[in-house]
């Protein structure tokens, strides 16, 4: 009688499978944003958070979920992250970048408004769209609020893979 117990290699590629999608779907924190209560008001004074970012800008939420979640913070140059600059800045200290999303990395449109966009990125999918999470995404109504993006593609957005503080 022939034996149906899977091999080692199936067993060991379905390991991996899952890890990947576990690994893809990792929990971040996303809510919380300490500046959340005063927008839009604080946006539309230009009001300044600890990162010297204007709050209730994709900026500033992107630095505030990189530091609740255990990511650097300590490359910020004040009065150059505009949003289409955080590649230049984050390549200008060591950090890479990359053309695929991460749960965890910084999804950077450089080219969307004035000062460019980002959010953080909150899933992986297999076909390789992602979700987000962000504020003051241009051209959206209310402005600067928050909002989650999902299935969106990775077409000309430049990915920065910041490491965790250590």
């Amino acid at each position: 009688m022939e034996s149906r117990a899977p091999s080692v290699a199936a067993v060991a590629a379905a390991a991996l499978v899952l890890a990947a999608a576990a690994h893809a779907q990792a929990h971040l924190v996303t809510a919380g944003y300490p500046y959340a209560r005063s927008c839009p008001e604080a946006g539309e004074r230009d009001a300044v958070d600890r990162w010297k970012m204007n709050t209730c800008n994709c900026t500033s939420y992107a630095a505030w979920a990189l530091w609740r979640n255990g990511y650097r913070v300590d490359w910020f140059i004040a009065g150059s992250m505009d949003a289409w600059n955080w590649p230049n800045v984050a390549r200008r200290h060591g950090i890479p970048l990359g053309s695929t999303p991460r749960v965890g990395a910084v999804a950077v449109w450089p080219e969307r408004g004035k000062f460019g966009h980002l959010a953080v990125v909150t899933a992986v999918h297999g076909n390789g769209t992602f979700d987000v999470a962000e504020y003051n995404l241009p051209g959206s109504r209310p402005k600067f609020a928050f909002d989650r993006r999902t299935a969106v593609s990775p077409d000309d957005v430049t990915f920065v893979y910041v490491p965790r503080r250590s």
